[in-house]
């Protein structure tokens, strides 16, 4: 029988020990990630939140995983995506987690309603929860090149299911993980240490104290329709929608709220035209539309 889905359905499954115990480390780190809404301010240069530095303590750092600090680089990215979903749905889709090389934390909000545009969280981490969740990482084998994470042939065949990637990035290199309808057809090793990595990590960084998440640009998707349902006018002059006409990325004053605001069946009104607006805050390491 094949199943028609727009997302997996996530299961709390973790059998690999060494993960379990990871995850319930990584828990206590909720009450020490950085809120200072200064941090929310600087989408790719230095956040202004510091990290906290064990040696004026008299303690020596961490060992671990030695990997890039800049704030472009992405040492962890968990995102669903694909799979039988409208445009407008998908192109807003944002990772549901990503960390970068200064230790901040980007995560969607916890109560999040449907709209045009996701507003993303940030927390700042420091040395510690960084290496705690490269750790985990480590401890799944995902610093490594990829397993097969095909579905099993004698399992449940899904049809239109999204595809879960984790990207993790060391000092050695980066490693991409893909696997098709995760969390549905499960039987294999790989698929189930990868989904057992996903729900772990989710899991450890839910309570970590976050700021909204205060981005610079907003990659914005634009095309006519003559879908008149809802209709508002459009409410941020100076991006003109007409010359967007596709994807752009445009300055996000204005925008993020109008978006973030909007439900998904509301149509723009700018001039003689009406469009269907998406967008998505561009985030650090991810180039807007794809460029």
């Amino acid at each position: 029988m094949t199943t028609h889905c727009s997302r997996p359905r996530v299961r709390a499954r973790v059998r690999v020990r060494t993960l379990a115990a990871a995850a319930v480390s990584l828990l206590v780190l909720s009450g020490c990630g950085g809120s200072d809404s200064d941090v929310a301010a600087d989408p790719v240069g230095t956040p202004s939140a510091e990290v906290e530095n064990d040696t004026d303590t008299g303690t020596s750092e961490p060992a671990g995983i030695d990997h890039p600090t800049g704030a472009e680089d992405v040492l962890l990215r968990i995102e669903t995506g694909g799979g039988y979903a409208p445009v407008e749905y998908t192109f807003t889709r944002q990772p549901a987690l990503l960390l970068t090389g200064d230790g901040r934390l980007f995560v969607p909000p916890a109560d999040l309603d449907s709209s045009r545009l996701i507003p993303m969280n940030v927390a700042q981490l420091d040395e510690t929860q960084v290496q705690e969740l490269l750790a985990m990482a480590d401890d799944a084998g995902l610093l490594a090149p990829p397993p097969d994470y095909s579905p099993d042939a004698d399992g449940p065949q899904v049809a239109d299911a999204p595809t879960t990637t984790v990207s993790v990035t060391s000092s050695d290199g980066t490693w991409r993980h893909e696997a098709y309808a995760l969390g549905f057809n499960d039987q294999s090793d790989a698929r189930l240490v990868l989904s057992g990595f996903v729900d772990a990590a989710l899991e450890a960084v839910t309570d970590i104290e976050t700021v909204p998440f205060e981005a610079a640009e907003v990659a914005l998707f634009v095309q006519e329709t003559d879908f008149d349902e809802e209709v508002i006018d459009w409410p941020v002059d100076d991006v003109v929608l007409a010359d967007v006409n596709g994807c752009a990325a445009v300055p996000a004053d204005g925008v993020v709220e109008a978006l973030s605001a909007t439900g998904p069946v509301v149509s723009f009104a700018q001039g003689s035209a009406l469009y269907s607006v998406a967008g998505a805050e561009v985030l650090p390491g991810i180039a807007p539309c794809g460029a």
